[in-house]
């Protein structure tokens, strides 16, 4: 069955509505969501008192950290919490308990364990797009491209500048 030209027109017109609806609910997640502003906990000195009280943070994934520490990158103690949490509570506890990555060293794998509205791919390809970054500014510029001002903050507190 062919369409008429006025039925084409509607029904393109509708295709590009609906794509529109989920370009501005992507853009509005960044500004809708509330990052946490508290300093990050380093996962190689907390007590399992104070890893206790993470949100999403188990028991389990508290003795795996501190078992298995030192840590010297987030993959690692990625690795170590093993399957004490599953995705949902990894990203919730590592809005708050992180091991901090080098602007200009830190590995893929590693940025894209940073929790954040933009998926972990882009968020590792932007991170790594603008080396060297020589000062915070420098990262604050170019996140700001991509992100409200609230997430660059909230994404600054992961990484060093080094």
């Amino acid at each position: 069955m062919t369409l008429s030209k006025p039925t084409n027109v509607i029904a393109l017109l509708a295709t590009l509505a609906l794509l529109s609806t989920f370009a501005i609910a992507s853009a509005s997640e960044s500004e809708s969501t509330t990052f946490p502003t508290a300093e990050l906990i380093d996962p190689n000195t907390a007590s399992v008192d104070e890893l206790a009280t993470v949100p999403g943070m188990t028991a389990a994934a508290a003795a795996e950290i501190v078992a298995a520490r030192p840590f010297k990158t987030p993959s690692d103690m990625d690795k170590a919490i093993g399957d004490a949490l599953d995705d949902e509570g990894r990203k919730s506890v590592y809005a708050h308990v992180f091991i901090k990555v080098g602007l200009n060293s830190g590995a893929e794998e590693d940025y894209k364990l940073i929790p954040s509205t933009m998926s972990a791919r882009k968020l590792a390809h932007e991170f790594e797009e603008y080396r060297p970054y020589e000062s915070m500014e420098d990262f604050t510029r170019e996140m700001a491209k991509y992100v409200s001002a609230e997430e660059v903050a909230y994404l600054a507190r992961f990484v060093t500048l080094d």
